[in-house]
């Protein structure tokens, strides 16, 4: 085959990938929404509500149609917030007042004043809300729900509230729906509900292996990044 054949081949086969890719629907790869909303300004009059089991029905803290996995959450909270211990909440509806509690994340100690982020691996179905728990022994902050115009509803339960896997909540509204949770969770509808693995191992020092939780410790994810995948992750 002469040069000028397999050039003219070689355009032809990149002519066919750009047809390949501009076929494709746009917004495939990031096929991610982040669900919730964090910052803005606290509202200080709902400061009795952040303790025991919270949730918010405001339409944008719920999984859309089609559900997928949440990877990671994140929580501002107010002044107060060093101490507090928390952990994500996921509901879905059983009806009028009640929720079913379908996840319930990791516990985890807050420190300082501002956004706290950390993984998940929580398969959801479209419809089902987030929420908190805000752990009753711990030192509850002084806010942890933002002002939300249009009005958001918050929901909460009794401050002493243990919440369980499975259990079923009735979670009465407090008297104004003007405030939203300062709650927000990365939503990936890849069907993985992992993020991409680390291409360098930058990603796993200085902590950076906590927000890949396929790995379970730094050396477990530098490796892998070492034999180019070879060395599978041995899972958190």
């Amino acid at each position: 085959m002469s040069a000028v054949h397999g050039l003219v081949r070689v355009r032809r086969l990149l002519l066919l990938i750009g047809v390949a890719f501009a076929a494709l629907p746009v917004g495939s790869a990031l096929a991610d929404t982040t669900i919730g909303q964090v910052g803005g300004q606290f509202q200080p009059n709902f400061s009795a509500v952040c303790s025991g089991v919270l949730a918010d029905t405001n339409s944008s803290y719920a999984v859309p149609a089609g559900g997928g996995s949440i990877d990671s959450f994140s929580i501002q909270m107010g002044p107060g917030l060093a101490g507090t211990q928390t952990g994500f909440l996921v509901l879905r509806s059983a009806g009028g007042d009640n929720y079913e509690v379908v996840a319930i994340g990791p516990i985890v100690t807050l420190a300082g004043t501002g956004l706290k982020s950390f993984p998940a691996n929580v398969p959801v179905q479209g419809g089902e809300i987030l929420g908190l728990w805000l752990v009753p022994t711990s030192a509850n902050p002084n806010f942890c729900v933002r002002f939300a115009n249009p009005g958001g509803v918050v929901l909460s339960q009794d401050p002493n509230a243990s919440p369980s896997l499975g259990q079923t909540l009735s979670l009465i509204a407090p008297l104004s729906g003007s405030v939203d949770l300062n709650e927000s969770a990365h939503l990936s509808t890849d069907g993985t509900g992992s993020p991409p693995p680390p291409t360098s191992k930058d990603q796993c020092t200085n902590g950076g292996w906590r927000n890949l939780p396929q790995f379970k410790n730094q050396g477990d994810c530098t490796s892998f990044v070492a034999t180019g995948g070879k060395n599978p992750p041995s899972g958190s």
